[in-house]
């Protein structure tokens, strides 16, 4: 009886075993498309804007955008800016 118990408990781990290895597998083919996706998002939404390899080197770099100014302040600002006058 005690040997049919382990039998069973062996088969279990070993089924279970089987389903990780399983999941594993997909959760890593999940992860891939995610990534792909990302990537794709990441291309198309640079060649929405035409940036030139340049450009997006430069914004990558932390030197924002090149041929843009200095962003205008938003309205709590000029309202701040306002208040002192």
């Amino acid at each position: 009886m005690a040997t049919n118990k382990i039998d069973r408990i062996d088969r279990e781990i070993a089924k279970t075993r089987e389903k990780l290895a399983e999941y594993q597998n997909r959760l890593r083919e999940l992860e891939a498309q995610k990534t792909e996706a990302e990537n794709l998002q990441i291309v198309q939404l640079v060649r929405a804007v035409r940036m030139t390899p340049q450009e997006l080197n430069t914004l990558l770099s932390g030197g924002g955008i090149p041929g843009m100014g200095a962003s205008a302040p938003d309205a709590q600002e000029k309202e701040e800016n306002h208040d002192e006058i």
